[in-house]
């Protein structure tokens, strides 16, 4: 292929990404004081939790039919209840579903809220089980890491956190596709890495990988919280989610800015070298 014709592949790709890089910066929406929504593309939104001090990001996605993808949650019910106000004031009567990609509360602390309004939410039996099994492990880890903060609005949330399930099981070695009109949301299983249950959802049509808390930042130069992490398994993990979808356009971490798959070497390369300095 000669220069001309890679390049009028790629430009599309790359005005995307510039376009992306732009709506980051200039529309950011703030839905209450530590909520934010930003249009990534036509009816898809990044929603990012500041709880409390690093945003952790969610998707939404508005489909014709007044229906409405949620790809994980805010942490807790209060973000979660301001989220849906902002979801039903933008997008009347939407008929929301959800999916959760882990077990942690930055992936389904707002599960309870959801299911109080009766939205199904889908998930790996495996996240189901470790709930149930370690779900009062995670929250003692959250009332610890927020006890002597100043701001107690934290503590106090998480005092408050009931960690449920999602409702909708399917077997995590599975997957599961969800198809709303010409979308397909493919929910895969690559492997162990941050969690032993974490998930990405990729989006055919419109070429988004939420890779959640598999996938690390450009701005991330450590792996983060790994209390539950496979280090071993991580990397050969996003190997396979960059075999299965690398022509993905959008890639989505679990915290801080989107990107393109470029993230999938950054994050081994992280990892790699975290692995090298211990």
């Amino acid at each position: 292929m000669n220069y001309h014709a890679v390049m009028k592949r790629l430009f599309p790709v790359y005005i995307l990404i510039l376009f992306s890089h732009h709506m980051l910066s200039q529309n950011v929406i703030r839905i209450s004081g530590d909520l934010t929504c930003t249009p990534l593309q036509e009816d898809v939104f990044l929603i990012t939790h500041y709880f409390p001090r690093f945003g952790s990001n969610s998707l939404f996605v508005a489909l014709p039919g007044h229906k409405g993808v949620l790809i994980d949650t805010p942490h807790e019910s209060t973000g979660t209840c301001a989220l849906l106000g902002w979801i039903d004031s933008t997008f009347v009567e939407t008929k929301l579903v959800a999916i959760n990609t882990g077990w942690h509360q930055d992936n389904l602390g707002g599960n309870e809220y959801l299911r109080s309004k009766g939205i199904d939410i889908y998930g790996p039996d495996r996240t189901a089980e470790l709930i149930i099994k370690r779900g009062d492990e995670l929250k003692s880890l959250l009332l610890e890491s927020t006890r002597d903060l100043e701001d107690q609005h934290y503590y106090e949330s998480y005092l408050q956190l009931k960690l449920v399930p999602p409702n909708k099981l399917f077997p995590i070695e599975e997957g599961f596709r969800l198809k709303f009109g010409d979308e397909v949301f493919e929910v895969f299983f690559p492997g162990e890495s941050h969690t032993v249950d974490n998930t990405v959802v990729y989006l055919h049509k419109r070429q988004i990988l939420f890779g959640g808390c598999m996938m690390l930042s450009m701005q991330t130069s450590r792996p983060g919280f790994i209390e539950h992490a496979n280090m071993e398994a991580w990397p050969e993990s996003i190997k396979r989610v960059g075999k299965r979808f690398p022509e993905a356009i959008v890639v989505i971490p679990g915290h801080g800015q989107p990107g393109d798959t470029s993230l999938y070497r950054h994050t081994i390369d992280v990892l790699n070298q975290y692995s090298q300095g211990k």
